[in-house]
């Protein structure tokens, strides 16, 4: 296989003792990226060559990872361990892929899967260690990245090799892990990205209808509204799911019959999946995290033969959660997905016509966004935030708070007002949606806040700012802010 611009300078700053943030679409080769150098260096020899452990969110996503390293065919069997799986010694083997809690826990000196008196050696192997932290996007914005800021820190102190990797970080993270980490940004080149956008044709839409009502405010006051959502339970969504794969064919879209839909949460996931099962003649895959691991193996065999790579034209439909949006190699024409955070948005897009087709031809894919009906349709996505609109009156700086809100609703402000806009997901246009609805949040979350300041007139925040008006007051500049 070819190596990419960006795979080659990443491993040219690694092999020269330079930690790295790589940021590049989803389906580019990231993993391969990150696994080179030290395949590389441990033949040539030297501290990259050492150990690696490549951390990620998930369990689940483990797999992926050991595909490649066969791929690659480097005569190194990785070593799995995390919960399920802990087949590592303290993790004293050459290469080891663990999820992030094993790793932090083992940073700390005090590992989840060895008895305290080895806490030592767990600790001293990551402190020899390449690591490498994937799929990060994944981790709590409000608290994850806070922990892997402090283990890049450190790590960077101490002068240990560090890769990070991600296709939705917004600015402010890259920025801050930049400055404070010692990462150095390696970006998908432009002739890198025209390797997946010269072929790919991947649309979203939201599916209800624009409108230029009006609904009423919780204080009974009018507020205008761009969208209306057609929201759906797990009933109906299962027969939206179902409408769609009888109208296949008038969908404009190229490939197999195959549908991914994801959905938010296991029991609703249970709820769509077993509609589905109820249809007759149709082939209804269900993977989602709380699987047994001998379950789970079987489960991903299957996507693999039905969504995977080198998979025929056999008609399958997968119900999954956000086990399935990263790590996964698997693709369909048609993803159906509950709205969720734009990071998990792009991700969730990025199983959609995944692979190359062998003719070369432009392939035509659909991302189809809904939102789940019900109080409760932000969860498993519980974060709160408050905005802040800050200007000046008088010479004086007014600060007018919100009520507290979700932040997945920063995403869903974005989306409707690109309603009516034609969206497709070439990578500047994902980078764009990322940087609009999560930068100014992340930024808020580094600083470990959840007042997240705007400008009057600012978009999507003084929409949201509308939306949920809480009580107004006013403080000079240098003032308190404190409730």
């Amino acid at each position: 296989m070819t190596q990419r611009d960006f795979q080659h300078e990443v491993l040219r700053k690694l092999s020269a003792s330079q930690s790295v943030l790589v940021i590049a679409p989803t389906g580019l080769g990231k993993t391969r990226a990150a696994l080179e150098p030290f395949l590389r260096a441990s033949v040539n020899g030297g501290l990259l060559g050492t150990r690696l452990i490549y951390a990620l969110p998930l369990r689940a996503l483990t797999k992926g990872v050991v595909e490649e390293f066969n791929e690659l065919r480097a005569g190194l069997r990785p070593i799995v361990h995390h919960g399920d799986a802990p087949e590592s010694w303290f993790f004293s083997e050459r290469a080891i892929v663990t999820t992030i809690d094993q790793y932090f826990t083992a940073f700390a000196g005090a590992p989840l899967s060895w008895a305290s008196h080895l806490s030592h050696a767990a600790a001293g192997a990551v402190l020899t260690s390449y690591s490498v932290f994937d799929e990060v996007h994944l981790l709590s914005p409000q608290k994850g990245l806070h922990l892997l800021f402090a283990a890049l820190y450190l790590r960077k102190r101490w002068g240990l090799l560090s890769c990070v990797m991600t296709a939705t970080l917004p600015s402010s993270v890259v920025e801050f892990f930049g400055r404070f980490c010692g990462l150095e940004r390696v970006e998908a080149t432009d002739r890198d990205v025209q390797d997946r956008d010269s072929w790919r044709r991947v649309k979203l839409e939201l599916i209800g209808r624009p409108t230029n009502s009006e609904v009423a405010g919780k204080n009974k006051e009018k507020l205008p509204i761009a969208f209306e959502w057609d929201e759906k339970t797990p009933t109906e969504l299962a027969e939206f799911v179902f409408e769609k794969w009888n109208q296949w064919n008038e969908l404009g879209i190229d490939g197999s019959r195959k549908i991914i839909v994801f959905v938010n949460t296991v029991d609703r996931a249970l709820q769509v999946y077993r509609e589905l099962r109820s249809r007759p003649n149709v082939n209804v895959l269900l993977a989602h995290s709380r699987f047994t691991k001998e379950h789970r193996e079987k489960i991903e065999a299957e996507l693999h033969t039905f969504f995977g790579k080198n998979s025929g034209s056999e008609e399958a439909i997968l119900v999954t959660t956000q086990v399935a949006e990263a790590g996964l190699n698997i693709s369909a024409p048609l993803v159906i997905t509950e709205l969720c955070p734009m990071d998990s948005l792009i991700q969730r897009a990025g199983r959609c016509q995944r692979f190359r087709p062998s003719n070369g031809q432009a392939s035509r894919g659909k991302i189809l966004v809904v939102k789940p009906a019900g109080d409760d349709w932000y969860l498993p996505y519980a974060d709160k935030v408050r905005l802040v609109r800050v200007g000046k009156e008088d010479n004086k700086e007014k600060r007018e708070f919100s009520k507290q809100l979700f932040a997945i609703e920063f995403t869903q402000a974005v989306l409707e007002q690109r309603v009516g806009k034609d969206l497709e997901l070439r990578w500047e246009e994902e980078r764009r949606l990322v940087e609009q609805a999560l930068n100014r949040l992340y930024q808020s979350f580094l600083k470990g806040s959840v007042d997240v300041e705007f400008q009057k007139s600012e978009e999507p925040f003084e929409t949201l700012f509308n939306r949920h008006k809480g009580k107004q007051r006013e403080a000079k500049e240098g003032g308190s802010d404190e409730e």
